[in-house]
């Protein structure tokens, strides 16, 4: 599980890596509540989209156009089973829905030896049309106030 990268508690206090403070709102309020239950996290997960560049043969220039041309997920949660992957967004539209379909899908292709979980849509808000598209595509949602996923 290292290479997924470094495991952080879930009762973290400050921002985690490559979460923006926006992002960070909802998802302080999810990993001092139901989000506590996974224990700890993972963040900044990189998922590389395409194969490496032969440009150049030194290893740091390698890893460095690896991840800045990756997509990198906000979290990662493991379960006794899977690994769950979690979007956190302030304002949840379909873009967010989008992302961890693209997640899902390229998670499928880094990873093929690690089984996937859940996919999680964490919020302050998301409109109803973002919300329905999500359930419909078995994405898990979560907004501030809520006593339970859905």
């Amino acid at each position: 599980m290292e290479y997924l990268g470094v495991w952080l508690q879930a009762s973290l206090a400050r921002s985690p890596p490559g979460m923006t403070y926006e992002d960070w709102q909802p998802w302080q309020q999810w990993i001092h509540g139901p989000g506590a239950a996974w224990g700890s996290y993972t963040y900044d997960v990189v998922l590389h989209t395409q194969g490496l560049a032969e440009i150049s043969l030194d290893p740091k220039l390698l890893q460095m156009w690896a991840r800045n041309t990756g997509k990198r997920i906000d979290a990662v949660g493991a379960t006794t089973t899977a690994f769950d992957i979690f979007e956190a967004r302030r304002y949840a539209g379909w873009s967010a829905v989008a992302q961890l379909l693209g997640y899902q899908a390229l998670w499928l292709i880094n990873f093929p030896t690690l089984p996937l979980g859940d996919l999680w849509l964490i919020a302050e808000q998301i409109d109803d049309a973002a919300r329905a598209l999500a359930h419909r595509h078995r994405i898990r949602t979560w907004c501030v106030g809520e006593q339970a996923p859905t």
